[in-house]
C-alpha cells in the first residue's frame, strides 16, 4: 500500500541526476549538510540538515531534507522544487513544489503537498534579490490513509540579501483555503514564515541560525514554531551534468 502510494516528490528529485545540459554551459552543484539543536514549544532535541541544489542555464532543482528528534516529539520534512526560467523574459519563470511533513507535536502524521505555479524578481542585483510566486496549491494531509484534498491559493515572497561573507535569507508564504471546509474541522489557511541568518568560520563551516513557524487564520488550531542552531558546511561539488 506504502509502495503504491509513494509520492512522486523523490521520483521528481531524480531529475536532477538526469538533466540535460549544454556542454559548452556545464551546471553548478552545491550542496550542505548541517547538524546541531532544535527546539519546537516546549521540546528540544537534536537537528540534522541536508539540501543539494543544482543551477543550469536558466533551470534550478533544489531538494532538501530536515529531521528534528526532540524529548517527545519527532518532525520531519522533505522538499523538492524545481523551477525554468522563461527564455524570452528571464525575470519570469514556472515552478514546481512537492513536499512530505510530520510533525506528532501537532499530530500532524504525514502531510503531502504539492503547488504549481508562476514566480519573478522583483528585484535582482549583485548581493540580493526579492522574487514573488503565486501558485495552485494543495494538501492531503494524512498522505497514507486518507485521500482527501485541501485545495489552496497560495502567495509568497522571498529575500536573499548577502552581507559580506554574511547571508540572510527571509521566505512568507499564505496559504488561502479555496475547497470547502469539511464539516466539524478548522479552516486550514495559513501563514508560513521563515528565516536563515548564515555566518561563514572557516574550511566553509559555517553556523546556523533558523526559524520556522506557522500561523493559521483560524484559531482552532495551534500556532507551531520551531528555532534550531546548527554547524555545518556548504561546499560545490564539481559534477559534470
Amino acid at each position: 500500500m506504502i509502495l503504491r502510494r509513494t509520492p512522486l516528490l523523490f521520483l521528481l528529485a531524480a531529475g536532477l541526476l538526469n538533466a540535460h545540459d549544454l556542454p559548452d554551459q556545464p551546471p553548478s552543484w552545491t550542496h550542505y549538510l548541517r547538524m546541531g539543536g532544535a527546539q519546537e514549544e516546549s521540546s528540544s532535541g537534536a537537528m540534522g540538515f541536508y539540501r543539494i541544489k543544482r543551477i543550469h542555464g536558466n533551470t534550478f532543482h533544489d531538494l532538501r531534507v530536515l529531521g528534528m528528534h526532540l524529548q517527545d516529539a519527532t518532525i520531519a520534512t522533505a522538499r523538492y522544487k524545481s523551477s525554468q526560467k522563461f527564455t524570452s523574459a528571464p525575470k519570469f519563470y514556472r515552478f514546481t513544489v512537492m513536499s512530505l511533513r510530520h510533525n506528532s507535536i501537532s499530530d500532524l502524521k504525514i502531510r503531502y503537498h504539492y503547488n504549481q505555479g508562476f514566480g519573478g524578481f522583483v528585484f535582482e542585483k549583485p548581493t540580493t534579490h526579492l522574487t514573488a510566486e503565486a501558485a495552485l496549491s494543495y494538501d492531503m494531509s494524512d498522505y497514507l490513509s486518507d485521500t482527501r484534498k485541501t485545495s489552496y491559493f497560495k502567495w509568497g515572497l522571498f529575500w536573499d540579501v548577502d552581507i559580506g561573507p554574511t547571508s540572510l535569507a527571509l521566505d512568507f508564504e499564505y496559504f488561502n483555503q479555496v475547497s470547502d471546509v469539511v464539516p466539524g474541522e478548522a479552516d486550514q489557511s495559513r501563514y508560513e514564515l521563515s528565516g536563515e541568518l548564515n555566518f561563514p568560520l572557516k574550511n566553509r563551516i559555517q553556523i546556523t541560525f533558523g526559524y520556522e513557524e506557522e500561523f493559521y487564520r483560524d484559531n482552532v488550531n495551534s500556532n507551531v514554531r520551531s528555532i534550531y542552531i546548527a554547524l555545518g558546511i556548504k561546499k560545490s561539488l564539481g559534477i559534470k551534468y
